[in-house]
């Protein structure tokens, strides 16, 4: 070679002497330039496999891993997921996360892990997005219509327009699928990249995938699990249906469990709802109490308009502190939309219907006529009572096992009756009404019954790892001790007031007011690890 190079420059016949040779540093770059115009023209694996990647059009490469037709009638797309090739390289939460421009700490696709050492170890990676459920939890539950299911795909959309952050969606979700963006107040989630599906282009993480782990298929909805577990430490599928197959050519061992099974975390705190539960159920219970006492005979027009306008006010305070919640709270009017699934719709509706009644109270007292004031104070406190009913159902509707209807209905009735006899006992000393010798007693019981109970149901769920409550039980006696201690010693505070009123020698009304502050305190604490413990369901090992 280097003789052609000479030959080139001289013209012929190699030089004979020193004298007729170019200069080294021309040889050098022809040398250089000659090397590099060859290795431009080798044909090796990489530049073969990047021309015929390159030759052909997105569809082609990519459509042996899409439908190429949209789906029949009672069909719809669902990812399905080869277990045996998905590696955890993470290439499709790359994809997924660079195409759509996600935000740095926001992921719509997630690698979970199954591991297993009774009999011989196993390892497996799970990629996993949103399933795409036939019966979708998040729609259902979504007060603002703010999802969507393609009719003819099946694809459940998130219609970020419309989305006042309300975050149920996540609370119902038991895949963990839609993401809260602070960023944007809303919630976001996977559309299984509906847009390049449309035009034959496969989604992000289907095209990302080295191992071509993960494509798109037609199912039918009839042939949907409509029981058991699409996957070990799922969530039932009764519950969704969701259509995302896994499939193995080798059983997963029935001892495998999620890697992070024993992990314990806690759920967003959700500060101001614990605020608006913890006094609309103060005001509803105080309601309650006077309707009693007005049917009783015992309250005057005065006494019972003053107990109405304070449990009026801290009720709408506590309304208007859920707004805070939101992400979009200049959104929150639409949130009546989705009454005919959404009990979150129905909770709001009727707290406004609530506050309405309570309106009624204030009206008759100004009239001044005391049998519309017990009509008034009567349908007020059945209002109260089916707006916290109302609010049990909106985290019973959830399935998650902290939140079951035993449990929620005993923590809100509970607070309505210990906290609404409270408030009118604080503010019937204060009025030195007759009737408060009675009210006490009754504070007394419940504070004590409720106590009992909790504490009893708490280590009762911690003894028994069969328990549905169990992981929330751990929650609570680990990251959540002091809280749980702090809020024991506040009830056996309040409650040893009690008895000291009830015999006399101190003035009630004082007595009575730093009790009820301590139950307040007590109850308010025990709403916040009511959503931190919750322990809610997601896919196995994220």
């Amino acid at each position: 070679m280097l003789f052609d190079i000479e030959k080139s420059v001289t013209g012929g016949t190699p030089p004979t002497s020193d004298l007729a040779s170019p200069p080294s540093n021309m040889l050098d770059a022809l040398f250089l330039e000659n090397i590099l115009e060859e290795q431009q023209n080798l044909r090796t694996p990489v530049t073969l496999f990047s021309e015929a990647y390159e030759s052909a059009s997105p569809a082609k490469r990519f459509s042996h891993l899409i439908p190429l037709s949209k789906p029949q009638a009672g069909e719809q797309y669902s990812f399905e997921v080869n277990l045996d090739a998905c590696t955890g390289c993470k290439a499709c939460v790359a994809a997924c996360h660079s195409l759509n421009g996600l935000d740095e700490d926001e992921s719509w696709r997630d690698i979970g892990l199954l591991v297993g050492t009774l009999k011989k170890p196993y390892l497996q990676t799970v990629t996993t997005a949103c399933h795409h459920c036939a019966d979708p939890a998040c729609m259902n539950g979504c007060p603002v219509l703010a999802y969507d299911k393609d009719p003819v795909t099946g694809i459940v959309r998130h219609l970020d327009d419309q989305c006042i952050g309300c975050s149920y969606c996540i609370l119902k979700c038991p895949y963990d699928v839609p993401k809260f963006n602070l960023k944007r107040g809303i919630v976001r989630k996977c559309d299984m990249c509906q847009g390049r599906l449309a035009e034959g282009e496969a989604p992000a993480c289907v095209q990302a995938c080295p191992n071509e782990a993960i494509k798109i298929v037609a199912v039918k909805v009839s042939d949907l699990p409509s029981r058991g577990r699409m996957m070990v430490g799922a969530f039932d599928s009764s519950y969704t249906r969701p259509t995302t197959r896994y499939t193995s050519s080798r059983e997963i061992p029935t001892h495998a469990h999620p890697a992070d099974e024993g992990s314990l975390t806690l759920d967003h705190a959700h500060t101001p709802l614990s605020w608006m539960l913890v006094m609309t159920q103060m005001g509803a219970g105080a309601f309650v109490a006077g309707a009693v006492a007005l049917w009783l005979n015992v309250l005057t027009l005065k006494e019972a308009g003053i107990t109405g306008a304070v449990a009026f006010f801290l009720s709408v305070i506590g309304i208007h502190l859920s707004v805070l919640h939101l992400g979009q709270p200049l959104k929150a009017w639409r949130a009546f939309m989705g009454w005919r699934k959404s009990w979150l719709s129905r909770e709001i509706l009727a707290f406004g219907a609530f506050a309405g009644a309570g309106a009624s109270v204030l009206a008759a007292w100004w009239w001044g006529d005391l049998m519309l004031m017990k009509l008034a104070f009567t349908g007020t406190a059945l209002m109260g009572v089916l707006a916290v009913t109302t609010s049990i159902m909106v985290y019973v509707d959830t399935r998650r096992p902290y939140w079951s209807l035993k449990l929620t209905t005993a923590k809100f009735i509970g607070s309505m009756l210990l906290l609404g006899t409270g408030l009118v006992s604080v503010i019937w000393s204060w009025l030195e009404v007759p009737f408060l010798f009675t009210t006490l007693t009754s504070t007394l019981l419940l504070l004590w019954g409720s106590t009992i109970y909790e504490l009893n149901q708490n280590e009762q769920a911690l003894e028994d790892g069969d328990s549905p409550w169990h992981k929330s039980a751990r929650i609570l006696n680990s990251l959540l001790s002091k809280q749980l201690l702090t809020r024991r010693y506040l009830l056996v505070v309040a409650g040893f007031i009690i008895p000291l009123l009830i015999c006399g020698g101190i003035h009630p009304a004082a007595l009575l007011t730093l009790s009820m502050l301590l139950m307040f305190v007590s109850q308010l604490i025990e709403r916040l690890y009511f959503f931190t413990a919750a322990a809610g369901p997601k896919m196995p090992g994220n």
